[in-house]
C-alpha cells in the first residue's frame, strides 16, 4: 500500500524517524536481491513490527518470498512536495524548473542549450519588448533568482535576449534568434 501523493514525504518521514525501523531500513537496502523476514528477525528483534510501518509506507515490497526497498516511495515524495512547494518560482518554464532549490538557480548551466533555455525564461518573465530598463531594473530581478546576477546579465546579452547602449545605462528586450 502506497500513501496519497499529498501524504508520501510526511508519511515516510514518520516511517523513518523510529531508529529500529531506521536500522532495518538500512539493512534491507544493504541486502541488495533483498532480505528474507527470517534473516531480518535475526539481526532486528523487533523487525516485524518495523516492518510493517516500512511496508504501510511503500518504502518496502514483497516479491518472491524477499523483502526489497522500493526506491520509487522516495520519488513519489519528492514529487509530491514539490507540488506543495515548488523550487522554482510561478511561471518558470517546466524545461529548467529542475535548476532551481528554493525558488533559486543553484547553478549557471554550462550546457549551452540549458543555459539558453534558462536565459529565455528569465527574459520572458522579467522583460518586456516595449520598454527601456536601467541597469539596477535589469539587475534587481535576477538577484533575485541567481547569486551572481552580473553573470546573467552577461549571458543575456551574449544571447541577444537583452541589448544595451553604448554606455550601458539602457537595456532593452530583444528577440534572439534560435539556437
Amino acid at each position: 500500500m502506497t500513501a496519497p501523493l499529498n501524504d508520501a514525504s510526511h508519511i515516510i518521514v514518520k516511517a523513518l524517524a523510529d531508529p529500529e525501523r531506521l536500522r532495518v531500513f538500512a539493512d534491507i537496502v544493504l541486502a541488495g536481491p533483498g532480505a528474507s523476514v527470517t534473516e531480518l528477525r535475526t539481526r532486528h528483534p523487533r523487525a516485524e513490527k518495523a516492518l510493517h510501518r516500512l511496508f504501510e509506507s511503500g518504502l518496502v515490497t514483497r516479491e518472491d518470498g524477499r523483502i526489497r526497498a522500493a526506491p520509487e516511495a522516495f520519488k513519489t515524495a519528492a514529487a509530491a512536495a514539490r507540488e506543495a512547494r515548488p523550487d522554482a518560482p510561478p511561471g518558470v518554464s517546466p524545461e529548467v524548473a529542475h535548476l532551481y532549490a528554493n525558488g533559486r538557480i543553484t547553478v549557471r548551466p554550462v550546457n549551452r542549450r540549458t543555459r539558453v533555455a534558462l536565459l529565455r525564461d528569465l527574459a520572458d518573465r522579467h522583460f518586456a519588448f516595449d520598454r527601456v530598463y536601467t541597469e539596477h531594473e535589469v539587475n534587481e530581478p535576477l538577484a533575485a533568482e541567481f547569486e551572481d546576477p552580473l553573470q546573467l546579465r552577461r549571458d543575456l546579452i551574449d544571447e541577444l535576449l537583452l541589448e544595451r547602449n553604448r554606455d550601458g545605462s539602457e537595456y532593452r528586450r530583444r528577440e534572439a534568434p534560435p539556437i
